[in-house]
């Protein structure tokens, strides 16, 4: 197994300086070389396309393995879907692109969003209506613990908005080997987004296809969402907040213009049974940032970018500390104005 002692800022998309052990893992004889080797009581850091991490130089003696299984394979071919395996250091938006070349619905709304297959479930990544845990069939691991590979299926992965099992107490356990998805064979459901309505609008597109839509996405995108080569950033690092129902409509109150988006749940709160079914309200967080004044907002070496608040960018020489201290300033001020937590989207390793 390749392994090199090297600045990882390049193989991260905030480009952070920092310095580490990096091994290379093409297999499952490299991963598992990896941890019978690995000392005891060392926690190892797992990298994919380093798209959703920030991670501190203080990282000390903690080595980095560099998920790079690749391979696509068809495991059934029905009338109505498609189950597909792909290795997970697959990338991600190439995927996307394969199936919707070959008109395989269900991943469309999410192209253009960097970083691996393997790093999907964890994160449970979306975009415009849709989510990976609509169509993740199974994922392939290897479990730390007992040096055993395992499938979990999409129960097992516990799924819920930007979250799932391998944030929690999967966390240090499992290392994704491959991901299985179930792709239909059926006419998309178009994303119902003010953006996405505009651009059919605008380009005369009445009924369009897995690639139309799929171009939308990625010129709506391109104008909310720097280039990570040229611009350093994670992406969206705010999740957008999911509060009540009833908290939203104090809100509304004040700022007439706020968007909101009403969610459905599940939840076991107070007063409330396991069973029971309520509404809450999702408010976009570029929205709140925006209105506590920090669309655009110079911090120094860090800034909120000048399209999407939710985006936040290393201008070219930030350190750790530069971001955590960018990112507590938004968190406090938008706590201040809204009494709402703004919680990251990214995982900070240190």
């Amino acid at each position: 197994m390749h392994r090199l002692f090297i600045n990882i800022a390049p193989l991260t998309t905030m480009q952070l300086p920092v310095m580490a052990e990096v091994f290379y893992a093409k297999n499952v004889d490299h991963i598992l070389e990896f941890f019978n080797k690995l000392e005891k009581g060392v926690k190892p850091i797992i990298l994919g396309g380093g798209s959703n991490l920030i991670i501190s130089p203080e990282i000390k003696n903690r080595p980095i393995l560099k998920m790079e299984i690749m391979g696509i394979e068809i495991i059934s071919n029905e009338r109505d879907f498609v189950l597909i395996k792909l290795g997970a250091g697959e990338n991600w938006d190439n995927f996307v692109s394969r199936a919707c070349a070959t008109n395989l619905s269900g991943i469309e709304a999410m192209s253009a969003i960097p970083g691996t297959v393997g790093a999907t479930p964890v994160q449970n990544v979306g975009a415009y209506g849709q989510e990976v845990k609509d169509t993740i069939l199974n994922v392939e691991v290897f479990d730390i613990e007992d040096k055993k590979i395992k499938i979990l299926t999409n129960v097992d992965c516990k799924f819920s908005y930007r979250d799932s099992i391998f944030k929690n107490e999967g966390k240090n356990k499992f290392v994704i080997i491959s991901v299985t998805f179930k792709l239909l064979k059926q006419f998309p459901e178009i994303p119902k987004y003010v953006d996405v309505k505009k651009y059919f609008i605008e380009n005369n597109i009445n009924n369009p296809s897995l690639i139309q839509i799929r171009d939308a996405i990625i010129n709506i995108r391109h104008t909310k969402l720097p280039d990570p080569k040229i611009i350093f950033n994670t992406g969206s690092f705010f999740k957008n907040p999911i509060i009540d129902k009833n908290e939203a409509l104090k809100i509304k109150e004040s700022y007439l213009d706020m968007p909101s988006f009403t969610v459905i749940s599940n939840a076991n709160i107070e007063n409330k049974s396991s069973n029971s079914i309520y509404e809450q309200v999702k408010i976009p967080a570029g929205w709140l940032i925006e209105k506590v004044g920090m669309k655009g907002y110079d911090f120094g070496k860090v800034a909120t970018y000048k399209n999407n608040a939710i985006v936040l960018i290393n201008k070219g020489d930030a350190s750790y500390q530069d971001i955590i201290n960018a990112k507590d300033k938004i968190i406090a001020s938008v706590y201040e104005k809204f009494g709402i937590t703004l919680e990251t989207e990214p995982e900070f390793v240190n």
